[in-house]
């Protein structure tokens, strides 16, 4: 069947994939018919802008009778959506993104299309779930209430009869012209060419009064190329100004940059705008072909095209067409300069996603040493006493307020002896804020390991977390703390923001924490003004290994020779750069013993993942890995969600204890040998040293380091490896 609506072009994107690492706010996405889209930012998905609406209103309306709390659920069942339930995320994204007015996370919505591209609307669950919950006042939701806006891009195409090449508005505007099927947009729609009409007809409403003939057009074709820069932005390779300036003979090329869209072109000898063609050259090595004038006959040729260098106009389309930023500036401060990409190449777009695995609240002073606390209790009473005669009174002008130091304070007001260091620390947790220091990275990661670690069973009251110790056999004892049966987990995730050519970026505070850098926000507007984001919420379950850190210390001391010359260079080198700052900031300041440690841990949790699909037929696509690490622990957390092969008790079930010993060894004894060696086994390669896709690598969505960090000799040399008595 031809198409010929603009309905029937909707595309079926699952929800899951809306939120992935190639598919978001900003990506292109390609369709069903072989076309590319851009999803719009999320202040057009209409379920989100209607609730933020909402939101807005009841902020207003307790400000102005005072009202304290607001029932956010009340409001999204007001808005017809669906809450995520977890707060702990909502407030670490708060501090992570800066994001003072987010309130809640929104579930997206499933979409599936029918053969004809429509949405089934009245069947949604979505619908039928508030139809039942209010039957006296039933609500039909609008179609838009569903979708996901997206917009063409590239946005040139060329026609199959003649290769003309023109922009979507052009050809639009041409299709208006010509009156083609009434000069109605409905039908243009995928893109087609208005001068190429097939010889049959398409009739709609056929046998009825209304009966409608329509001309069908052949679809366009979209040239697959966009420029791209390191800050996120994203545009259509100017064809009329390279054009121009290929004429010209002029440098596009130059490292320098090139003011290639605001060249000053030049008139067609044959009067008026020149008039491109498509034409495609097989003869080339690039196959990309040449460009035409269709009037007077000039002819360039684009071969070298992937080599301009363009300075970056700062477009933002996913914002709408048209939309800029001020400037675009590199890291030294110059005009940043774009790079030729293809709309299918992997640079083209990096997600900045982050995911939470839903815990129960932790008391954040809970694992203090008895002293900090009698010390900041103190503090606290001697704050609130301060505030009664001055009410204004900060925590820094407390402290400032005693000249003798806090530490002599302390002791002249409580009797308790601090050193210089405690009183470094027991300053340093006064003077955070609560909610800083309760969603730093580190911190967010270690309240997680801490459920793990200090129970030996545990189910929450909603069933959103169900785990239990298995008993250790003996032979893992000394290299284990603990190995635990999740057999109920539940993870949400959501995207921050994005970036192309490279991936996102973290940064330090001074205080320690951990922001993130990328290139661009999936919002449009002020950050004050976000009041939700959507999300993803799934169901899974996993196995939970802590390492025995004491072993691993011992390990480091025998070894400390061998792992300095075997990380020396690792420390210094491009996994330095490549890691993620959270990880490699908590390496132990930065010591190649700290690094021997992340590349121990990141290389079980691999070797394991090879194993389960090994031997138990797990695609390691449908697992995923969770990295404890830092200078205070060190386990992982490998897991399947719902949906994937192993969610219905089949990965719980490996971990029985002597299943799980039995994997461990064959993980073990398979690492021993791998079909590249001796080529991988004595790489000194600086991201990943003895470790490929034979033997350590993954799938790349299963790996929270994107594949880097990786030694097995660090598991099982037998000169230094962790594991050799083991296996030995």
């Amino acid at each position: 069947m031809d198409i010929n609506r603009r309905i029937q072009y909707n595309q079926g994107v699952g929800k899951y994939k809306l939120l992935s690492s190639n598919a978001g706010v900003g990506s292109i996405i390609t369709t069903k018919m072989g076309y590319f889209v851009m999803p719009l930012n999320v202040k057009e998905w209409k379920f989100l802008s209607v609730l933020e609406r909402n939101i807005k209103e009841a902020l207003k309306k307790a400000q102005d009778n005072n009202i304290k709390k607001i029932d956010f659920k009340s409001i999204a069942d007001g808005s017809y959506v669906e809450l995520i339930d977890d707060s702990r995320f909502v407030n670490f994204l708060k501090s992570e993104q800066d994001l003072s007015e987010l309130n809640c996370l929104v579930s997206v919505p499933h979409v599936s299309l029918n053969e004809q591209g429509y949405l089934n609307i009245k069947k949604h669950p979505l619908n039928l779930k508030f139809q039942d919950k209010e039957q006296s006042n039933k609500m039909n939701l609008s179609d838009e209430r569903f979708y996901v806006p997206a917009i063409h891009f590239p946005r040139w195409f060329y026609s199959k009869k003649g290769g003309h090449l023109k922009d979507l508005a052009d050809w639009q505007n041409l299709w208006y012209k010509n009156k083609c099927n009434g000069g109605d947009l409905e039908y243009f729609s995928p893109p087609r060419d208005p001068n190429d009409k097939f010889i049959r007809t398409y009739k709609e409403n056929k046998g009825k009064k209304n009966e409608v003939i329509r001309d069908i057009f052949r679809p366009l074709t979209q040239v697959p190329m966009v420029l791209i820069c390191e800050n996120g932005h994203i545009s259509d390779v100017p064809w009329y100004q390279l054009f121009c300036a290929l004429l010209k003979k002029e440098k596009v090329s130059d490292d320098n940059g090139f003011h290639l869209f605001e060249y000053n072109c030049c008139d067609c000898s044959s009067g008026g705008l020149h008039e491109l063609q498509w034409i495609e050259n097989r003869n080339q090595s690039e196959s990309w072909g040449i460009l035409k004038c269709s009037k007077c006959k000039v002819v360039v040729s684009l071969e070298g095209i992937m080599n301009i260098k363009p300075f970056c106009k700062a477009e933002t389309p996913w914002n709408g067409i048209g939309s800029y930023q001020d400037s675009c500036k590199d890291s030294i401060g110059s005009r940043s300069k774009m790079r030729f990409a293809l709309a299918t190449s992997n640079s083209v777009y990096y997600a900045d996603s982050f995911s939470s695995l839903y815990i129960p609240q932790i008391d954040l002073n809970a694992n203090l040493p008895d002293l900090y606390k009698e010390a900041l209790s103190e503090l606290d009473r001697l704050l609130t006493k301060k505030r009664e005669k001055d009410a204004d009174c900060s925590k820094s002008q407390l402290l400032d307020t005693y000249e003798k130091g806090l530490g002599y304070k302390i002791r002249e007001s409580a009797e308790i002896e601090i050193n210089d260091e405690e009183e470094q620390e027991i300053k340093r947790i006064f003077l955070t804020d609560p909610e800083v220091l309760k969603n730093s990275y580190e911190q967010y990661r270690f309240d997680e390991y801490q459920v793990f670690c200090q129970n030996k069973k545990l189910k929450l009251e909603d069933n959103k977390l169900i785990f239990e110790d298995i008993d250790l056999p003996k032979s893992l004892d000394n290299y284990f703390n603990k190995i635990q049966q999740v057999s109920t987990l539940t993870v949400t995730s959501t995207q921050l923001s994005f970036n192309r050519l490279k991936m996102p970026e973290v940064q330090r505070t001074d205080d320690g924490f951990v922001k993130r850098n990328s290139g661009q926000t999936i919002f449009c507007g002020k950050v004050e003004n976000l009041y939700a984001l959507p999300a993803n919420q799934v169901y899974g379950e996993g196995i939970f290994f802590d390492l025995n850190i004491e072993t691993i210390d011992l390990w480091i001391k025998e070894h400390e020779n061998c792992l300095t010359e075997r990380f020396i260079n690792v420390q210094t080198g491009e996994l330095g750069k490549s890691l993620s700052e959270e990880m490699k900031s908590y390496c132990i300041n930065n010591s190649v013993e700290g690094f021997a440690k992340f590349y121990l841990l990141h290389t079980f949790s691999h070797i394991i993942m090879k194993e389960l699909e090994f031997s138990c037929g797990y695609p390691t696509s449908s697992l995923k890995e969770r990295l404890y690490y830092s200078d205070r622990m060190c386990g992982v957390l490998i897991y399947t969600a719902e949906g994937s092969e192993g969610s219905m008790g089949g990965l719980v079930w490996q971990a029985q204890p002597y299943l799980i010993e039995r994997i461990i060894y064959k993980s073990l004894f398979r690492a021993e040998k791998c079909t590249s060696d001796p080529l991988c086994w004595e790489s000194d390669d600086q991201i990943n040293l003895a470790a490929c896709f034979s033997c350590c690598l993954v799938s790349e969505i299963s790996c929270e380091q994107r594949n880097l960090g990786l030694d097995r000799r660090t598991i099982i040399d037998e000169n230094f490896g962790f594991f050799k008595s083991m296996l030995h």
